[in-house]
């Protein structure tokens, strides 16, 4: 049995001469792991840069396989299940370390097989410290079922980096089972995890609406429990099913954070063919909101909806202006902290005689500011996170949580009047 392992930070105290530090650069360690003085396996890194300060030598090293040993798989499930649930775990250390010596204009030396034995405390992962982050969908398009997609942020304090696989959680509300969490490819390093959640409501079951009609009014208490198939790393999953974490989710998601703005930097500029064909250009810049899970546009406007912009504290007499409409040619794919600016085509309005002088006031506006305030009612369908679910997202306003967009214009905008049938 083997498991990936990696650590961002290695320390052990040497012995030290007081105004010494010994000129080591590069170690490769050969490391035994023992729990309750049962040896679980061994671990060889590969050469990694380190320092020493005083008496005490640093490094890190990437990836690296834990071997575990044939006769050891009860020993390394207990293991795992203490590194698991428990904030900390005590664990011997021994083996040796060879390291380099720069030496300067005498050249470097390489001294192998310094035996070493310690027990040290392991970091655990506590059973997972669970934050609730940003709703991004519920969806009903399963009978009997809400399926939540959500953003959260799994805590890991220890010193390892974990690649778990995918990862399911049996969900309980009030002692009640609720449905099953879960999270795809899991990965955890040292620190903060944003990480996507489909959480799978079985609104059979009576504790699962009472769940769903009391966050109208207080936070919802979860419990994520791990069974026999949570993981799917069978290597793991033993020692990883005895995982009790707790989740809360706040009253109405009230507290939802996004990691940036869904878009930036609008645009509408009208074009010498807007007489024509009635289509204007629409520029904006489109970034992930969901901590760089990737955000993949397909319709700008989802079957049934009708997506449209209009005007806002520009003054009573010209606000709720519809002024242009979505026609599903906007397309884009972002991920990370990445940006695209996509200019596409819109519908412009056809106006009315009557609405002349609304729209004279909005022109004035515009000259005087260089933009116009606009809101959206925008509910796009897209993908969010890897999981290739095309989902029904509110992109507008109220789904967003900004304020108006303000949307930069230029002189051609004047040209809207042209567009306004006479009387």
């Amino acid at each position: 049995m083997t498991l990936p392992t990696s650590s961002n930070s290695f320390a052990a105290t040497m012995l030290s001469i007081p105004g010494i530090s010994l000129p080591i650069d590069n170690v490769r360690q050969h490391i035994i792991l023992a729990d309750n003085g049962v040896q679980i396996g061994n671990i060889d890194t590969p050469w990694s840069a380190s320092s020493v300060k005083g008496g005490t030598l640093t490094t890190a090293f990437t990836t690296s396989t834990l071997n575990v040993s044939s006769n050891s798989h009860a020993a390394f499930l207990s293991f795992i299940s203490s590194l698991s649930t428990k904030a900390s775990h005590p664990v011997t250390l021994q083996g040796a370390v060879d390291v380099k010596l720069n030496l300067g204009i005498f050249g470097r030396l390489t001294i192998p097989g310094i035996g070493f034995k310690a027990t040290t405390p392991f970091a655990g992962l506590n059973n997972l410290d669970l934050k609730y982050v940003l709703l991004i969908d519920l969806n009903f398009d399963t009978p009997d079922m809400i399926v939540r997609a959500t953003i959260i942020n799994v805590k890991n304090p220890s010193k390892l980096t974990l690649k778990l696989g995918d990862v399911s959680f049996s969900t309980a509300s009030a002692g009640n089972y609720i449905g099953v969490s879960t999270i795809k490819n899991l990965s955890l390093k040292l620190g903060d995890n944003y990480v996507l959640s489909s959480t799978a409501l079985d609104t059979t079951k009576d504790a699962t609406n009472a769940f769903i009609n009391g966050l109208y009014t207080a936070d919802g208490a979860l419990v994520l429990s791990g069974f026999p198939g949570t993981f799917s790393n069978t290597a793991l999953n033993a020692g990883l099913a005895a995982v009790r974490s707790n989740l809360v989710v706040p009253m109405n998601f009230i507290g939802s954070s996004m990691s940036q703005s869904h878009y930036k930097n609008w645009a509408l500029k009208i074009l010498p063919t807007t007489g024509t064909d009635g289509l204007v250009d629409v520029t904006a810049t489109f970034q992930s909101p969901y901590y760089g899970y990737l955000v993949k546009m397909l319709q700008d406007e989802a079957p049934g909806e009708d997506n449209y912009a209009y005007i806002n504290n520009v003054g009573s007499g010209v606000d709720t202006l519809r002024l242009f409409e979505f026609r599903n040619t906007l397309t884009y794919s972002v991920a990370g902290t990445g940006a695209m600016t996509v200019t596409y085509k819109a519908n412009l309005v056809q106006f009315v005689s009557t609405d002349k002088v609304r729209l004279q006031a909005l022109v004035a506006y515009a000259q005087q500011h260089n933009s116009i305030p606009v809101q959206f009612w925008f509910m796009a369908r897209l993908e969010a996170g890897t999981d290739g679910v095309s989902r029904t997202i509110d992109f507008g306003n109220s789904g967003t949580g900004l304020g108006d967009l303000i949307v930069a214009v230029g002189p051609d905008f004047a040209n809207i009047l042209n567009f306004v049938p006479s009387a």
